[in-house]
């Protein structure tokens, strides 16, 4: 499924539903729970993305993250002033605090509390500068008719939908098609997160050049 609108959401559940009036699901209850379903998407896809840029952080450890809607901190750089990219830390443990090897007064790890950032350890000058990349709640809910928001990855809209579908099946008390809209809303959104969010490195082997390369035949 490509990219979706409010309009093209609201006829696709009318259709499955076999409602292709406004009598039972009017266009504001359809859009409501669109809607729902775009904060529940980004909370459980990790999907809405966000760079936050921290400037001129007083030589603190805990930095707040209140206000930026942050779900889960990803990745944080410690960066000189505006330039671009940075020296990425290492997430660290709670417990690692006061405990690990420093060999230097740069920020070296980092870990999430709550709505807060803890640096470790605190750099030796007056201000600093991060960059926090992080899954966060969305900004605004959808108002209008047009394409879903750009910030929501295109792959994640079926997951819009499928909830839509749950939503107003609840609402004309189906439960069959409930129970079955929202399986298929939990299955989808658990691959495409394993699909299109989760990151992982590449294992040293895939990098490295073999010695010499053999054929064999069978």
């Amino acid at each position: 499924m490509g990219s979706l609108t409010l309009v093209t959401i609201r006829n696709l559940v009318r259709s499955d539903l076999n409602e292709t009036t406004t009598t039972m699901l009017s266009d504001t209850e359809l859009n409501s729970a669109a809607n729902d379903g775009y904060k529940h998407v980004c909370s459980l896809g990790l999907c809405y993305e966000s760079k936050i840029t921290k400037d001129n952080i007083a030589a603190e450890k805990i930095i707040s993250l209140i206000g930026n809607d942050v779900i889960r901190v990803n990745y944080v750089e410690y960066k000189t002033g505006t330039t671009q990219g940075g020296k990425g830390l290492l997430g660290i443990l709670p417990q690692t605090v006061g405990h690990m090897p420093l060999n230097t007064s740069t920020p070296q790890g980092w870990f999430q509390w709550g709505q807060y950032l803890i640096i470790e350890p605190v750099p030796d000058v007056a201000t600093y500068d991060l960059a926090v990349y992080a899954a966060c709640y969305p900004a605004a809910v959808m108002s209008a008719d047009g394409d879903l928001p750009a910030s929501v990855p295109v792959e994640f809209h079926e997951c819009i939908y499928l909830f839509t579908v749950f939503a107003a099946a609840l609402k004309l008390r189906r439960w069959s098609d409930a129970a079955g809209a929202y399986n298929r809303y939990i299955a989808e959104i658990q691959r495409k997160r394993s699909e299109y969010i989760m990151k992982y490195p590449d294992g040293r082997i895939a990098h490295v050049i073999p010695d010499s390369v053999e054929e064999k035949r069978g």
